[in-house]
Formats: structure tokens, sequence, C-alpha cells
């Protein structure tokens, strides 16, 4: 069987597009693909890249050091490559979520280094949000209405969930007796995935409604909801390590494992952070590499409900000298992004399926 070939070489934002040598975009699929074609996102002239999310465009956001050396929050896409999208008082900033319209949100640092929330689209540029305060903030999702969830530290020093959106500016997430809260997902009918922290400290997972419904899920923090209501993210397993779980929207919580599927390695940390509509989710697992010593590695995965748990990097070219430490995101196409090790360095990639 003939593998996919990679894009290997660093592409500075100037250089020509690799959308003609990319394959085609499929439809929606609800089991992974048997191999992906790897995209070097490149950086913005330093070593390391991160991607964090993908919207079904193929506009990829995260963020990438200059340079000069600066964090620098930045939007990819196949016709311009890699653009910087700027800060706020020429500090550092880093994006977290794009939706459907372009729309970007993240953190640009404040003076005295303090971060706060930003939108950035391309006509009105890059622009904090109106939190009420000057305290840290940050903006972890957007929604194609625009809907904008993340933290934001209150002037009595409690980090609270929020959700803003141009109408109604900022609301705190009302969750009863939570000390702590930050909300890191919202799918288009505005519900929002997070975690809060009660008085007794007990940490939960929740889902937010727009009815200001809250429900309680067994894992430790919810990372990612779809357009169905599943929700992603992980728990704490006895031994303090983390698991991904998935929840179906239907009282059911499955445990995803890990990559190599070891009931004895309790150990072994995973952690879900995305999830599409059909259902595929991707993230990080710790992975068996050396049995006689148990030597493990981290690894980025798939997960489907026909395979179960894969690691992305027996899914691509071995040649290409890459190594997948973590998946990011997907989109509704099957397309992934993620960071990883070539050449030593941290780069930002995108996974394009060849079903």
């Amino acid at each position: 069987m003939i593998l996919p070939l990679s894009i290997n070489h660093k592409i500075k934002p100037s250089q020509v597009s690799a959308q003609l040598l990319m394959p085609s975009v499929k439809p929606l699929n609800p089991t992974a693909a048997s191999y992906y074609y790897l995209t070097d996102l490149g950086t913005l002239g330093g070593d390391i890249s991160v991607a964090k999310d993908i919207n079904d465009s193929a506009q990829i956001v995260g963020y990438s050091i200059n340079d000069i050396g600066q964090k620098q929050a930045f939007v990819w896409d196949s016709n311009e490559g890699m653009q910087d999208i700027g800060t706020i008082g020429n500090n550092s900033s880093c994006a977290y979520s794009i939706n459907e319209y372009g729309q970007v949100v993240g953190y640009s640092e404040y003076y005295c280094g303090q971060r706060k929330a930003f939108i950035w689209d391309k006509t009105k540029g890059i622009y904090y949000l109106d939190t009420k305060s000057n305290n840290l903030s940050e903006a972890y999702s957007i929604n194609n209405s625009g809907q904008v969830v993340g933290f934001s530290v209150t002037n009595n020093g409690q980090r609270k969930a929020f959700i803003w959106d141009e109408t109604k500016g900022i609301q705190n997430l009302s969750i009863s007796d939570d000390i702590e809260s930050s909300a890191y997902a919202i799918n288009y009918s505005g519900q929002v995935a997070g975690y809060s922290v009660s008085s007794d400290l007990i940490v939960k997972a929740f889902i937010w409604n727009s009815d200001k419904d809250i429900q309680e899920l067994p894992g430790f923090l919810g990372s990612d909801i779809n357009t169905s209501g599943q929700a992603i993210g992980f728990y704490s397993v006895p031994q303090h390590n983390n698991r991904a779980f998935l929840w179906n929207n239907s009282e059911e919580f499955q445990d995803l494992g890990t990559i190599s599927n070891n009931v004895n390695l309790q150990f072994f940390d995973s952690e879900a952070h995305s999830i599409n509509d059909s259902g595929v989710i991707v993230g990080y697992s710790d992975k068996l590499i050396n049995t006689e010593q148990e030597g493990w590695a981290k690894r980025a995965f798939i997960w489907d409900s026909l395979n179960k748990m894969q690691d992305l990097n027996d899914l691509i070219d071995p040649s290409s000298g890459w190594v997948l430490k973590e998946a990011r995101s997907i989109n509704n196409h099957g397309q992934i992004v993620g960071w990883g090790i070539k050449d030593q360095s941290c780069c930002a990639f995108l996974l394009t399926p060849i079903f």
C-alpha cells in the first residue's frame, strides 16, 4: 500500500502554499481514516509553533515563537500560510479557537504581563473582551453566534467561568457552591463544557445550558462538546492520573483508556481535547514504548467507536521524521491539528485524512 507523503520543511508565511499538494477533503465520516497526509504549518520565524483549533474551512489558530522570541497568536490557511494576528500592547498572545466566520479568541498580555481575553477578526483586528475588570482572563472557545467562553478573575480574586456576546456582554456562569470555575468549549446551541471546584474542594466537569441549567458530569474537566451534546474531557483515576472520557448525553460515561490499553498501566495518562459532530475524538495518551522497563512517551491519539483509541503516529508516513505528541482539534471533515517534534523542534501540524 502506498503511504501518504509529508511536507517536512518549515513553511514561512511568504512561501508558496501547500494547497495544490494536499489531497481533497472528504465529508463527515464517523471513523478515523486509514492514513493521514501531514502538513508542516511552519513558524513565525522561531523554532516553536503549536496549533490549537481548526474550523471546517481548514483555518487554523494557535501560537508560534517569532524571530525575536515573542509568543504570538496566528491564523493559518492554505492560501496565505501562517499569519501573525498581533497583540495588544506589543506583548505575547495566544489563539485558542476559531469559528466558521474566522473570528478568533484567546489571550493577549496586558501591562505587567497580565493576560486578558481577546477577540479578533480581519475587519476589526484584535481587541480585548470587556470583562468588567483588568484582572486575569482568557477566552477558550467561540461558536458561530459569536458567543465566547473562558474564565476571568473577579475583583474578590475568584476564577469564574464566563459567557460573552456583543449584545449582553460578559456573564458569569452561575454554578452553585463553586469557588472556582472555567469554561472551555461552547457548541452551536450555546451548551458550555468546563469544570468547577466546590467549597469542599471537589472538582467536577459540567455542562451549562442557555437556560442556565447546570449538569454535573462524573469527569474532572470538560474540554469540548459537539452539536449533539456529547462531551469529552478527562477525569482522575485512583492513582491520581488523568483518563480521557466520553459522555454521550444519555448518562452514559465511557473511559476511553490509553493507547497501550493495558489495565495494569493505571499510572498512564490520557486526555481528550476535541470531538467533532461524528463523535470522533482526538487528544493525547501516554504510550508504553519499552515493555521491559515500562518506559512511556506522550503520543497524539484518535478515537472512534469502531476502532477505539489509535496512535496517530501509526497513521502517517513512517519516514516523515515526525513524532506527533498531542492532537488538539478535529473538524467535521476529519482534519486534525496539534503539535509534534520534528528535527528536535516543536512544530504545529495539520493531518488531512486519506480514507
